[in-house]
């Protein structure tokens, strides 16, 4: 056999062999590994598909009648009738609080991120997921009405001429009446507060059970001030 086919075959074993490293193998300082670098994408760039939504036909789609509460700061509550249920998402709830709603201590209108939407005392996630998505995790069927908490981190003030509304979706008639509900220490007496206090919590803290002891924590300093 020459050199050169003794070399072939040797490398040939060499490269079907998988390539090992020792735990403690330092390449040579004076021949570094150069980084391989992916090349830069030049313009114009590839535009990112766009989420489409396909409108339902009119009437195939179930109705339901959404209810929004807010105990406190600033106590609001109003109804949005025949919403559809399979497109009707927490945005356009967070949406409708908002044109109701004013920062305290000015005319501009509440930030959507300080707007936060409640069921069953627990922070909804996410604002593309739907009613009927909420109502069916829940294991709920397509009940008829349903109603959502609302909590204004920072708290806010009604803006004039707003109460408690029902409004229909087509543009038909509003109704306005009064707001009406506890405040101040009232408030603080309510099972409701410290249940959205814990659910305020919880979202922030990610655990339910910190949460719960900060709620137990923070009932009995209030109650040692009474």
């Amino acid at each position: 056999m020459s050199e050169l086919a003794f070399a072939k075959s040797f490398l040939s074993a060499l490269d079907a062999r998988p390539v090992k490293l020792r735990p403690d193998y330092v390449h040579e300082p004076e021949t570094p590994r150069a980084p391989y670098l992916l090349p830069r994408l030049q313009p114009p760039r590839p535009e990112m598909p766009k989420k489409t939504r396909t409108p339902a036909a009119p009437g195939s789609s179930k109705s339901i009648s959404i209810t929004l509460k807010s105990a406190r700061n600033p106590v609001l509550e109003f109804t949005i009738p025949n919403a559809p249920l399979a497109t009707t998402t927490i945005s356009d709830l967070k949406d409708a609080v908002r044109e109701r709603t004013l920062e305290t201590g000015s005319e501009n209108k509440v930030a959507l991120d300080k707007i936060k939407i409640l069921y069953k005392r627990k922070p909804v996630t996410g604002t593309g997921k739907t009613v009927g998505e909420i109502l069916t995790d829940a294991g709920e069927g397509t009940e008829k009405e349903v109603e959502f908490g609302v909590m204004v981190m920072g708290g806010a003030r009604v803006a004039d001429g707003e109460g408690q509304k029902q409004e229909d979706a087509g543009g038909g008639e509003t109704t306005v009446k009064p707001a009406v509900g506890p405040s101040g220490e009232e408030v603080l007496v309510t099972e409701q507060f410290w249940d959205d206090l814990q659910g305020y919590l919880m979202q922030r803290l990610k655990d339910e059970e910190l949460a719960k002891k900060l709620r137990v924590v923070f009932g009995d300093a209030w109650a040692a001030t009474r």
